[in-house]
């Protein structure tokens, strides 16, 4: 009811669309990687049919397996999509001419309509079977139909084809869950086939954020109580058509717009969500009727594999998730939400407690579209019967339309965050423990540290203050266009950098025999390479010490290790 559970632990899924064949093969890889470096650790992708089998007879399922053998060997999990019907801006919806020239009804359960189907799951199914999670390989998730709610058709009619659909996948070998989107067919729970798939829903707001998602995810939550609340389709951007704006050009899908999107659903409980599309590529031969040839979507990953502002707000989203994301998975909303003396401010709480602790993340939205201060009053997670004040001094500052997701019960290694107003880009350890926290110039910023005592902080800041009764030292501070610095007992190193820069600074992982002067009972240790830089490359170690490619924009940089 709360995630999915891969290997005995509990996953927050963060996935981006990437369709294959839309990216030259050679360059697979490459998008692939970047992809790994924004945080994800899911890739969705759509199976063709018209592309594999144009000829009826003649079918090439080659590029659909060497993709997902390719997904698996970098390192993510796969959503596999194989229709029968996909839409994806994509000619005749992924329907071969020849099915087409047949004239049956489409997307049915005409006999010929099922016959047809049948044929083209017997040759993609077992392809995407072999690749399961269950026979080691990276497939968790498929999908079956897409957005059928849209199909105008008699509803027995479309009961049935559901149904036979997904009986020809369980036929066909497969084991993971089946899902589908605006389906509203599956969420009719006493229907024993259909009550084994879960439908997910899929969002394209743009700016209407609030009015459109939330109420759909409360009315699927109502109807599948057991299922995960999963996104098949989070606005990653929007085609463009000839004649009409570029991608880049559109209003509404935006770095501001993804950010606050991908925070609000993680807000309503979603434990699985996917950007379409997360690399868009290029259309070449297939582009449905009207579209252009580019396929860049405005993607957080460009058509020609660029990275802008858009990748690095999708970089925030995917590196909080990697540290708040096993707590989130089963995380609850608070009963009580925090009070902000700011009535244009909302705050909320999602929290795990196990194990005798409370884990989560405090989310803060702006909804005047306006720049605001504010202050918060909430029940500490760590200790209910406390009452948390935060601020101890002055006020929070928030901007226009932002939205921010900030931790709560940060385990460390050098112990644990209590709460920040600063969001969390990573954290590690290499000698001796140390966080990164981002935060937009000129902003406070406060941070609470489980300390047995007073702890003993090496470094400028605003204010101190240690709490003896629950053992948690508050300290203030400000965000710089420098990178401030805090040693906490010469055990934890606080780094706070302004936003822009944090997102272009990149941890990387080294064997610590390899890092000189370190001394660590852990097998690796993590370097955060504090700087400006685009990307982080592939890293290694010699003999001489470690070393890491960055690839830079022209110009001057520091970088800092």
């Amino acid at each position: 009811s709360h995630c999915f559970t891969i290997h005995d632990r509990d996953e927050f899924l963060f996935s981006a669309s990437f369709h294959y064949t839309r990216c030259p093969e050679p360059l697979w890889r490459d998008r692939l990687a970047k992809l790994r470096r924004a945080g994800f650790n899911a890739i969705e992708t759509y199976a063709f049919w018209n592309y594999h089998e144009p000829v009826e007879g003649q079918a090439d399922l080659g590029a659909l397996d060497r993709f997902i053998t390719l997904t698996g060997e970098m390192g993510f999990w796969m959503i596999a999509r194989p229709g029968p019907y996909v839409c994806a801006e994509w000619d005749a919806g992924g329907f071969p001419h020849w099915v087409i020239a047949k004239r049956f009804p489409l997307r049915s359960d005409d006999p010929e309509s099922i016959r047809t189907s049948r044929h083209w799951f017997d040759l993609v199914m077992p392809v995407i079977a072999r690749h399961q999670i269950t026979r080691g390989g990276p497939v968790v998730l498929v999908q079956i139909e897409n957005e059928y709610d849209y199909w105008k058709l008699a509803e027995p009619s479309k009961v049935a084809y559901v149904t036979a659909l997904a009986e020809m996948a369980w036929n066909a070998g497969i084991e993971v869950p089946l899902l589908t989107c605006w389906t509203h067919q599956v969420r009719e729970r006493p229907n024993p086939a259909l009550g084994r798939v879960f439908d997910c829903c899929n969002f394209y707001p743009r700016w209407n954020i609030m009015k459109e998602v939330p109420p759909a995810l409360a009315q699927l939550r109502q109807a599948q109580p057991n299922a995960p609340e999963g996104i098949t389709e989070l606005q990653g951007g929007w085609f463009s058509e000839v004649g009409g704006k570029l991608s880049e050009d559109q209003q509404g899908i935006g770095p501001p717009q993804i950010n606050m999107l991908s925070k609000t659903v993680i807000e309503e409980g979603v434990t699985f969500f996917n950007y379409y599309m997360g690399f868009g590529g290029t259309n070449f031969d297939w582009a449905a009727k009207g579209l252009t040839t580019t396929y860049d979507y405005d993607a957080p990953l460009h058509e020609p594999g660029g990275l802008g502002d858009k990748f690095y707000a999708a970089r925030g989203i995917g590196e909080s998730l990697r540290l708040m994301g096993p707590a989130l998975a089963r995380a609850e909303a608070s009963g009580t939400p925090p009070e902000s003396t700011n009535p244009a401010v909302s705050a909320s709480l999602r929290m795990r407690r196990a194990s005798g602790r409370a884990s989560g993340a405090l989310l803060l939205r702006e909804n005047n579209n306006a720049d605001q201060t504010f202050r918060l009053r909430l029940a500490d997670p760590a200790d209910p019967a406390r009452t948390l004040r935060v601020p101890r001094r002055g006020a929070l500052m928030i901007g226009a339309r932002e939205m921010k997701m900030c931790p709560m019960g940060l385990a460390l290694a050098g112990g644990e965050l209590r709460y920040s107003t600063a969001e969390v880009l990573a954290q590690g350890e290499a000698g001796r423990a140390w966080l990164i926290l981002y935060e937009q110039p000129g902003r406070p910023v406060e941070i609470a540290l489980a300390a047995e005592r007073f702890p003993r902080i090496t470094g400028e800041t605003a204010y101190r203050a240690w709490e003896p009764a629950s053992r948690v030292a508050v300290i203030g501070l400000r965000a710089e266009e420098d990178p401030r610095m805090l040693l906490v007992d010469d055990r934890l190193q606080v780094i706070l950098l302004q936003r822009d820069n944090a997102l272009r600074s990149w941890p990387a992982e080294f064997p610590r025999a390899a890092v000189p002067g370190v001394a660590s009972p852990a097998a690796h240790v993590s370097i955060p390479f504090l700087t400006d830089a685009a990307l982080l490359g592939e890293t290694g170690h010699s003999a001489r010490g470690i070393w890491a490619d960055l690839e830079y924009l022209p110009g001057g940089h520091t970088v800092t290790a």
